[in-house]
């Protein structure tokens, strides 16, 4: 009995300290010190799959804050918060495959990502599923919407897990 209360009192702290860190990894990058926030974000990203570090990694790859710009590194930290349910990362990864930059140009991804993005709630996203239909042929809209059923399917729903008390 006793080694369970320690364990569960272990975990506690655990994520207590992973909710403190990942705070003062996104005030860090909001301060712009970019080293301090990448030295806590990407290890939550990797060890926790922490999803919104996975997210803010992706922005700063995306934006070379603190590291060399690199959209493929940002489209693979978008696509893991992505699968996590966080709408924001869905909808810059429908914008990456929008303009193939980080991943090839698929304007049936593009549309997919953007719809499960707009299905969580995502302002931007509603309007860019709107103008990425305009860019398709009707076969492809016909692809892009039986991709889109499939992610939101998989997608579309934030799990508990990656609440934004994470």
């Amino acid at each position: 009995m006793i080694h369970r209360l320690v364990t569960i009192l272990f975990i506690l702290l655990l994520s207590l300290n992973a909710r403190a860190d990942f705070n003062d990894g996104v005030i860090a990058l909001m301060s712009g010190n970019y080293d301090k926030a990448l030295s806590i974000l990407v290890p939550l990203a990797e060890t926790a799959d922490h999803a919104y570090a996975q997210y803010f990694a992706g922005r700063m790859y995306a934006a070379g804050q603190g590291v060399e710009k690199d959209l493929e590194v940002a489209a693979t930290w978008y696509r893991k918060a992505s699968m996590l349910g966080v709408a924001d990362a869905q909808y810059r990864l429908g914008g990456l495959y929008q303009t193939g930059e980080g991943v090839p140009r698929d304007m049936e991804s593009a549309y997919g990502w953007y719809k499960v993005a707009a299905h969580l709630g995502n302002a931007k996203a509603i309007s860019a599923v709107a103008q990425s239909a305009e860019l398709l042929s009707p076969s492809e809209m016909k692809e892009a919407e039986s991709l889109s059923a499939d992610l939101i399917k998989k997608y579309g729903k934030t799990p508990a897990a990656t609440s934004r008390s994470q």
